[in-house]
């Protein structure tokens, strides 16, 4: 499954890098989110939760910060394994940083998501909606993050 979309953020591109590369700061706004610990500066593991309309899923997964260019862009990698279910997922994830005007960011992402096992059997179409929920949610995460930031 691949999505592809972008949302805008009040900072520099800087401001937003500095906490992207955060994991554990970035953890906060990444929709179902119970842990995150970085084992390395690229590497990080979390434990998370997603609901899919009948079910809530559990997972362990790693991820790995690769190919970084400073306040331009980055991919992650991430493989997750569901406590209860059968499968996995893995997450290619590209991310680029814009600056439209002074002072703003435009979060640019492409994601490409597979699934194996009960996992996979869900339905494209059913996971598609969570992903696209959740990508929203986390979009309006950062932003309100920042908001805060601007305002304290």
């Amino acid at each position: 499954m691949k999505l592809s979309d972008s949302f805008t953020i009040k900072a520099t591109n800087k401001e937003v890098w500095d906490v992207f590369m955060d994991a554990e700061s970035l953890g906060g706004c990444v929709p179902g989110c119970k842990h995150i610990r970085a084992v390395t500066p690229t590497q990080y593991e979390a434990e998370m939760e997603v609901k899919v309309q009948f079910m809530t899923i559990k997972f362990q997964a790693t991820g790995e910060l690769k190919n970084p260019v400073e306040q331009e862009s980055f991919e992650v990698e991430m493989v997750g394994k569901p406590f209860s279910l059968a499968g996995l997922f893995k997450t290619n994830l590209n991310i680029q940083l814009n600056s439209p005007e002074p002072h703003v960011t435009e979060v640019h992402y492409d994601m490409n998501l597979q699934m194996t096992g009960r996992l996979a059997s869900l339905g494209d179409v059913l996971m598609r909606g969570t992903v696209k929920k959740a990508a929203k949610e986390f979009a309006d995460n950062v932003q309100e993050l920042f908001y805060e930031k601007q305002n304290s």
